[in-house]
């Protein structure tokens, strides 16, 4: 999808309703703007940011390493043969 802008005499842009949709972005939502001249002209990728990286990254790593409980079921019970 490609979306014509108009910078404002402030330098300001409106991300129109169907991206903002798209991105999850609400009022107050943070983006990161990425300009790259990679290719001989400049071009741009808008990102959006998580609200909290806690919320973001809970849970994923889930099930990598196996349930844990039984990694310490197993580790207590090579404590007791020693």
């Amino acid at each position: 999808m490609n979306v014509i802008l108009t910078v404002s005499s402030q330098g300001q842009v409106v991300i129109p309703v169907k991206v903002r949709k798209i991105l999850g972005l609400k009022s107050g939502s943070k983006v990161t703007l990425s300009v790259s001249q990679a290719r001989g002209s400049p071009s741009v990728i808008l990102e959006p940011q998580p609200e909290s990286w806690v919320k973001y990254a809970s849970g994923r790593g889930k099930g990598i390493w196996g349930i844990g409980e039984d990694y310490i079921e197993k580790e207590r019970g090579n404590w007791d043969k020693t």
